[in-house]
């Protein structure tokens, strides 16, 4: 992006500094594409703290918050610029107050004094449970007795849904008969639907395929729907486009790489995506699961609400990035999702930050890192959409397609010039 606005300022300043919002926001945008998408630190999260200023997303979308955070850098690039003239100082202090003020006020408009937390009420397990202990074969069953034990607990406080967070239950309960028989006979105790990060896998075309899931048990105890995993971490969880480079599976390194093996690298997995989105079904309301980093995804939280989602479940395993910055922007990610989509979402994660999500990000119930707690609150099953989830992330897909434009423009002039 910033190879493209140099040759472009180069040859016209004006023009550079035109187009660099809308380069950088392509770039953005196509960072959520292909197999290899890590959309996580897009510039619009920069202001996840700060509800007011971000209430313009349910409109604009996050990619349309990282153009107003370009703009703005760039007239206090062209206030602080020596060379500029006196009158462009001036012009570029009245445009950054301008916009800073119209989107600040947009917030103060529309968020209400008080949010009505609604009558589904929802209990988030977070267990806190370290990394050895969960996977290690003598500690495996811990998990369950401990996340037994929260789920029962949070019972007695009378709740509509129970949720464990991502791979709470280190098993695959549709072919492990004696953890399914573990997680059914919880769910049973506690009378309620629980929803529970599991593992899962699915034998097709003589292939054996592993998801990482989520599942609900009913109120009887009986095994109801799953959902796995679609957007999958790249390099981490799957081997990008592993159906067409095979060399590039867990499997095949293993045969000619000894470190997977002797150094025990954890870091490459062969998930494979799941192909559909699933709406649970509840008595009082439906919603979806979001597993992990599939929060980072605008648009495909968006298709999740259009499908008849009326709330978000965001279940995770942040305890990877320890005490680092990780957990905290994580936490924005999904802050961002309520807010473009107005819509209410309970984020239920191992070690934190669990936290129960209004439509304008206000965190109403909140566990933070590291502690072991259970965190109750109600929400309100979603009626309508924002004009966001109505109309998609425009603003991302518009800059994407001026950005291919550009860089073909620039392919063209470049192949000119060297033929000449």
């Amino acid at each position: 992006a910033f190879a493209a606005f140099s040759n472009i300022y180069n040859y016209k300043k004006r023009l550079g500094i035109v187009l660099l919002p809308i380069l950088w926001v392509g770039m953005e945008y196509f960072r959520s594409l292909t197999e290899i998408a890590f959309p996580w630190t897009d510039l619009g999260y920069s202001q996840g703290y700060y509800l007011t200023l971000i209430q313009i997303a349910s409109v604009i979308g996050v990619y349309g918050l990282s153009f107003i955070v370009i703009l703005l850098n760039i007239f206090v690039w062209q206030l602080l610029d020596r060379t500029s003239r006196l009158e462009k100082k001036v012009g570029s202090a009245i445009a950054f107050m301008a916009l800073l003020s119209v989107t600040y006020l947009y917030g103060w408009a529309v968020m209400p004094v008080l949010q009505d937390p609604g009558s589904f009420r929802v209990a988030l397990l977070q267990g806190n449970v370290e990394l050895n202990k969960k996977w290690g074969q003598a500690t495996r069953d811990y998990n369950f007795v401990l996340y037994d034990s929260l789920a029962v607990e949070a019972s007695r406080d009378t709740v509509d849904l129970i949720v464990w967070p991502e791979t709470a239950a280190p098993s695959y309960p549709r072919i492990e008969p004696k953890y399914r028989h573990m997680l059914m006979h919880t769910a049973e105790k506690t009378g309620t639907c629980n929803l529970m990060g599991a593992l899962d896998i699915e034998y097709r075309d003589n292939k054996e395929k592993a998801y990482n899931s989520a599942f609900q048990f009913l109120p009887d105890g009986r095994l109801g729907q799953y959902y796995h995993k679609m957007k999958l971490v790249p390099f981490s969880e799957r081997a990008p486009y592993q159906e067409y480079l095979p060399f590039l599976r867990r499997e095949f390194l293993s045969k000619y790489l000894d470190v997977i093996k002797t150094r025990k690298v954890q870091w490459w997995s062969d998930f494979y995506s799941g192909d559909s989105i699933e709406i649970f079904k509840t008595d009082k309301a439906d919603y979806a699961v979001l597993i992990c980093y599939e929060v980072a995804f605008p648009g495909f939280v968006r298709q999740c609400l259009l499908e008849g989602a009326q709330f978000l479940v965001a279940i995770t395993n942040d305890t990877w990035f320890g005490r680092s910055s990780g957990p905290f922007q994580h936490m924005r990610l999904a802050v961002m999702r309520a807010v473009e989509n107005r819509v209410w979402i309970a984020r239920c994660a191992n070690s934190g930050i669990s936290a129960i999500i209004d439509p304008y990000g206000h965190e109403t119930s909140r566990a933070g890192l590291y502690v072991r707690d259970i965190i109750t609150g109600g929400l309100t099953p979603k009626k309508k959409f924002s004009t966001f989830t109505s109309i998609g992330p425009i603003a991302g897909k518009f800059c994407w397609l001026l950005t291919v434009l550009i860089f073909s423009i620039l392919t063209v002039l470049w192949a000119i010039k060297k033929i000449r």
